[in-house]
């Protein structure tokens, strides 16, 4: 059904060019709403309007205050000089860091500064007990936490100057903790309104110890001088849009964000650049008549992550109800032997369920055939990859929201060794990862785009046939760990089965997308049918085997029904941002004291959220989606809402 597309896009894709265009692409340091990501975002225009692809470059207005839907906007920044050097004691400076040698040395947004600081080590800095017995009024606070955790203590509540960071992420499978001494971890600050602007530099671990190690050896504070010359103000975020015509006005949408510092060449540099290169192999092959021009128009997104899609999205909500399908692309391009990543495809919510996430799976398994067995009768990948269900993190959850509409599943490279720090290279990228997700991507992409009634019934099949298959090993894995002793999570299974079939029933109705006329009768009695089989197999084991005493919301909050104000998710940390300092400490450490409930979970709750469900309600899909159930953790992350301002609850 798809293979001769698959190996038309293989064979235009090139994954060296892809990889040059990274490169080209690392060299900005890509900051939202900065001049350095406004010139990333002009390169680009001019580069896909130079190989004929039609496309558009649009500014939006930001500044601190503003809202594109219910996510808060913020100053444009821009950055002449940053550096800062220790005084030594008989005389001259030691350089630890220079924003034009190493852009990720000062903290994006950083406010001006000129002066000598004193230096003041704290173990963590989130916390009052912290700072016991330290003063750090107008001095320079040196911490392993981020940045903006530690601000609304150190700046805001005991008057330090600025922060000077030393920590590294860690993931102990792949990078455990001293994995990357002389590198620096991306960290930044976020304006959104009311906080105190401080200024801020990053050094590498290796260097944050020595000077740690001077500031204890030392009979006397160490001092510093700093000079940040910024500027922080209303300003513009652009973004970069092309088109393929069709034969109609309905569209299948790729995108990818085009920000983050330099380097961060597979963050997201490589989606990015991946992107350029299917729109221009789709534009060449259609235009050549290799490919029949499809009956949906596809159009090709650029933007800075999440904000540039919320200002995208409010700015021409007369597409929303145009695109049927997208796809989000996001580090795409990893060596996954030195970086450590997993070719993930991340599927919907079960709260938007749709046929696209099985598609891309299909799509990916034919692209088997790398290598040959020795007796001949296997074809295996030479890649390592995995499905998972929804997260949030990238554009893809914003689209898919049930308030926006568009089903989006997400291509990414996970984890990442060297995520969010300067080691992310052009030299971690691999040719041959990009030119097999951009085939991936753009088979997706035009197989959507040209897809019909033969194409909807395939893919019912093939839909039916994963679910099966699915199933089937939750199941077997639930009864394992039964019959094994193991402790019982989540909702009962037979619960959890028959919404696994009423989600697929709906996910076969959206196939109506693709061919108005489609039936899926069949289809939901076909899948009906083999989820009923397969839970009768399990029933015995499985049918008693859940929690004892699952809490429930009390009858006084249960029948509360939120109303969501917004399209699209809310970002709940940048509006408790914007409150006075008593009421976010109130707000912040009520949300805290649910442990489970994190923002994946909240995410998902508001997507349930539909106007009509009440909050009891949305407890027992929250669990069944996630395996979570935490009614305070609920209750308060909608009633913070609500206080908010950002939906009604009654």
């Amino acid at each position: 059904m798809f293979q001769a597309l698959l190996s038309t896009i293989q064979n235009e894709v090139s994954g060296a060019a892809a990889k040059g265009l990274v490169a080209k692409i690392s060299q900005w340091h890509r900051i939202q709403a900065s001049p350095m990501y406004r010139e990333a975002a002009e390169w680009l225009h001019a580069t896909l309007q130079g190989w004929g692809v039609s496309s558009e470059l649009e500014s939006y207005p930001v500044g601190e205050g503003g809202l594109a839907w219910g996510e808060p906007l913020f100053d444009e920044w821009s950055c002449d000089e940053g550096w800062l050097d220790l005084l030594q004691p008989g005389g001259g400076a030691l350089c630890l860091a220079d924003y034009r040698a190493v852009p990720l040395s000062l903290l994006p947004r950083s406010a001006s500064a000129d002066g000598e600081y004193e230096l003041v080590v704290v173990d963590g800095g989130d916390r009052e007990e912290d700072y016991v017995g330290l003063d750090v009024v107008g001095k320079l606070v040196l911490t392993r936490s981020s940045p903006m955790s530690v601000h609304r203590m150190a700046i805001e509540r005991l008057g330090a100057a600025g922060v000077i960071f030393d920590g590294m992420r860690s993931i102990p499978e792949i990078c455990p903790p001293g994995d990357l001494p002389d590198d620096i971890q991306y960290s930044s600050w976020w304006w959104y309104g009311g906080e105190t602007r401080a200024f801020g530099f990053a050094l590498s671990p290796r260097s944050g110890a020595a000077l740690r190690r001077r500031a204890a050896q030392s009979d006397r504070p160490l001092r510093l001088r700093a000079r940040v010359r910024s500027r922080l103000g209303p300003g513009a975020i652009e973004s970069v849009s092309a088109r393929i015509q069709g034969q109609s006005d309905e569209e299948v949408l790729l995108m990818a964000h085009l920000c983050h510092p330099a380097p961060c060449a597979n963050d997201n540099a490589s989606g990015a650049a991946a992107t350029m290169e299917v729109a221009r192999a789709l534009h060449e092959l259609i235009e050549s008549g290799r490919l029949p021009r499809p009956r949906r128009s596809i159009r090709f997104l650029w933007v800075p992550e999440m904000t540039g899609t919320y200002l995208y999205l409010a700015h021409h909500e007369e597409l929303i109800g145009k695109i049927v399908a997208a796809l989000n692309l996001d580090m795409v391009g990893q060596d996954q032997g030195q970086c450590g990543s997993v070719n993930m495809v991340v599927h919907t919510s079960d709260a938007l369920p749709s046929f696209v996430g099985d598609l891309l799976e299909a799509i990916r398994d034919g692209m088997g055939g790398e290598y040959h067995t020795f007796n001949g009768r296997a074809d295996p990948p030479l890649f390592r990859y995995a499905s998972t269900p929804i997260s949030n993190g990238s554009d893809h959850y914003i689209l898919g929201d049930p308030s926006v509409g568009i089903p989006t599943p997400l291509i990414i490279e996970w984890p990442d060794r060297f995520y969010h720090t300067t080691a992310d290279t052009i030299e971690k990228v691999s040719s041959v990862t990009l030119g097999r997700n951009m085939a991936l991507a753009g088979t997706y992409t035009y197989f959507l785009a040209a897809a019909g009634a033969p194409e909807a019934s395939w893919l019912a099949r093939e839909m039916n046939a994963r679910f099966a298959e699915g199933l089937s090993r939750k199941l077997q894995s639930a009864v394992t760990a039964a019959l094994g002793g193991e402790r019982p999570i989540g909702a009962p299974w037979d619960a959890r089965v028959a919404f696994r079939i009423d989600r697929q029933r709906a996910a076969l109705d959206d196939l109506r997308r693709l061919d108005p006329a489609f039936d899926p009768a069949p289809f939901h009695a076909a899948a009906q049918a083999s989820g009923e089989l397969l839970w009768a197999q399990s029933r015995e084991v499985l049918e008693s085997w859940y929690p004892a005493g699952r809490e429930d919301l009390p009858p006084e909050q249960a029948g509360l029904v939120p109303r969501r104000r917004y399209r699209g998710p809310l970002s709940l940390s940048a509006h408790l941002a914007r409150l006075p300092a008593a009421e976010r400490d109130a707000a912040v450490a009520e949300l805290r004291g649910h442990r489970g409930f994190d923002s994946l979970t909240a995410d998902i709750a508001l997507y349930w959220a539909d106007g009509k469900r009440s909050l009891g309600e949305i407890l027992d899909l929250v669990e069944l989606e996630t395996q979570t159930r935490s009614p305070g953790g609920l209750h308060a992350h909608f009633a913070t809402l609500a206080m908010l301002g950002l939906i009604d609850l009654a």
